[in-house]
């Protein structure tokens, strides 16, 4: 994790951590996916799979993603909805 986020920036990225993937409820922990790297509120909760993996991950081929017509935006609102209400809204 980047050293020169600040402790609030650090703890968002740990609270996503805690979530399930966004894309495919694996329960977590997930990996923070940045959307932008200089972003660290844009960060969104993905399992490994659909983070890296080269078959449905979005640093693959996005199967999953595609199935799910899915994108990082989609993502980022369920990472944001789980994190202001709960996993469960």
């Amino acid at each position: 994790m980047n050293q020169s986020y600040t402790k609030r920036e650090r703890d968002h990225i740990e609270s996503v951590k805690s979530l399930p993937c966004s894309v495919c409820d694996h329960p977590a922990p997930s990996a923070a996916h940045h959307i932008r790297q200089d972003q660290p509120y844009l960060c969104v909760a993905l399992c490994q799979d659909c983070h890296q993996g080269p078959h449905n991950g979005w640093h693959g081929r996005r199967a999953i993603w595609k199935v799910r017509r899915m994108d990082e935006l989609d993502a980022l609102a369920i990472t944001f909805r789980r994190l202001m209400y709960g996993v469960d809204q």
